[in-house]
């Protein structure tokens, strides 16, 4: 599948072309590569799905095979857990499970996926794009609990002056950038987005260890800081910039290139 022009390496990839910099984006390394950058939209990826690199070349994100929710989330809970707050109902695979669904559709999963916009308990799935908080454990439906493509997590949101609030961290190599969105909705949607503000400091402690132990060279987190505790929700290998993609902050990313290639 080819890189959509709004995917991070392709924006990142046409500053390195306007500064002299080679760039193939192919299935496949190219064979006189000085650097390799492992593009695979997906939750899991096996060693056997990634192609080999020329001797002695660093594949970038060649060791993020893995990030599932429970592979990170402290957040888990079951229906023996003597938590009694509210709760969210997450995918365990990234990004809603779409990438991989996009592989799988049926005429009967469509259908259930119509039917969720509607009434998700009785459709048996999650509603289209979207994580139901709910009251708490006991209100959970036992389906949720069988079904292993789904996790139950404590709800700990951050919220500032009645608004939900969501930090997010964008890196590549050394350099990054953050930012804190706030919101009318729990999962801090587009549409429920009313402001935004950049962050200068660097992430907690927490998320930074969270980004070594997954293997990440880039990537976007998205974290909440709770009673000041910083909880990562989310981590993209493919994450994509909607933004400029000319703006300060997008440059001090393409920067992060280069010690790679010393």
């Amino acid at each position: 599948m080819p890189l959509k022009p709004a995917a991070m390496v392709f924006q990142l990839g046409e500053i390195w072309r306007e500064q002299g910099l080679e760039v193939h984006v192919a299935r496949d390394f190219h064979p006189s590569a000085d650097l390799c950058i492992l593009h695979h939209d997906r939750t899991f990826v096996s060693p056997a799905d990634i192609p080999p690199a020329p001797a002695g070349v660093r594949v970038l994100n060649g060791a993020a095979n893995d990030i599932s929710k429970r592979r990170y989330s402290s957040l888990l809970v079951t229906p023996d857990s003597d938590w009694t707050g509210p709760v969210i109902l997450k995918t365990n695979l990234n990004h809603f499970g779409a990438p991989e669904r996009r592989d799988g559709k049926t005429v009967g999963g469509e259908l259930r996926k119509k039917l969720a916009t509607l009434s998700w308990r009785l459709a048996r799935r999650l509603p289209p794009k979207d994580y139901p908080v709910l009251d708490g454990i006991g209100v959970v439906p036992d389906w949720v609990w069988r079904n292993e493509d789904l996790i139950v997590e404590k709800f700990l949101p951050e919220r500032h002056e009645g608004l939900y609030c969501l930090r997010g961290w964008i890196f590549f190599g050394a350099e990054s950038y953050g930012y804190r969105m706030f919101a009318t909705h729990p999962l801090v949607k587009v549409k429920s987005i009313v402001s935004h503000e950049y962050l200068d400091q660097p992430p907690p402690e927490p998320i930074l260890r969270k980004r070594e132990e997954m293997g990440f060279d880039f990537g976007k987190f998205d974290y909440v800081v709770h009673d000041g505790q910083a909880i990562l929700l989310d981590a993209n290998k493919t994450p994509s910039l909607v933004r400029s993609a000319r703006s300060e902050r997008v440059m001090r990313l393409a920067r992060g290139v280069q010690p790679f290639l010393k």
